[in-house]
């Protein structure tokens, strides 16, 4: 990266720093374009080159949270001295960590680019490489044999990103009423349960429980006389 490329990324990220501090004090809708070039001391028009809307900025924040995810799945993906298992468990909680320790500026961004219900454009982009890395672990995790094999891979990522969605989804809408308590303990529970189902030892006592309903409910076979 030349300098002025150096230059032109180091503004950009003053201006994201800055419309942080203010959608933290006053909120998205009571922060205008106006209010960050003022404390900032440029122009509209430099915003402007940089952000074409101040919806373009939540938009930056949303991206970021998402490139912060898959890099981290790529980090776990690099390891090889535990489980499968336990790599998605410190995968879920460092994100539920980060989200706890700034949970009013990560359900405003969630909010307001509707990252969890309607991703589109780079959103969706980044979206879909984060189930192809969650495929990866998961393949992984069924050559180790860690992981049951009756499912496909991308299906079990599907399975536990959207178990994982509706979760901060409703912590970050407060549907239970109000933010309370830790999203890391919501996701840790939930991810134990789903990890359970998901070993493969669970998968054979699946399949022998499904043998056994199967032969339990069967009708049994009429002995011809002769």
């Amino acid at each position: 990266m030349g300098l002025r490329e150096e230059k032109k990324a180091e503004q950009r990220r003053v201006i994201l720093n800055t419309a942080a501090v203010l959608f933290r004090k006053r909120g998205y809708e009571d922060t205008r374009v106006r209010d960050i070039v003022d404390r900032l001391r440029i122009s509209e028009v430099t915003f402007f080159n940089y952000f074409p809307t101040k919806d373009a900025l939540i938009m930056a924040f949303a991206v970021e949270m998402l490139e912060y995810s898959i890099a981290s799945v790529k980090r776990e993906l690099e390891r090889h001295d535990c489980s499968v298992p336990d790599r998605i468990r410190s995968l879920m909680r460092q994100w539920a960590t980060s989200w706890d320790s700034d949970p009013e500026f990560h359900a405003l961004v969630a909010k307001q680019s509707r990252m969890m219900t309607e991703a589109k454009g780079i959103l969706r982009e980044r979206s879909l490489q984060l189930y192809k890395q969650y495929e990866r672990l998961f393949a992984e995790g069924q050559k180790r044999g860690e992981i049951r094999t009756d499912h496909k891979p991308i299906d079990l990522a599907e399975m536990m990103e959207g178990m994982l969605t509706l979760i901060a989804g409703n912590w970050v809408s407060g549907w239970w009423g109000g933010r309370s308590g830790s999203l890391e303990r919501r996701f840790m529970n939930a991810m134990d349960v789903f990890l359970e189902g998901c070993s493969a030892a669970t998968s054979v006592s699946s399949r022998a429980f499904r043998a056994h309903r199967r032969l339990k409910g069967a009708p049994a076979k009429k002995v011809r006389r002769v």
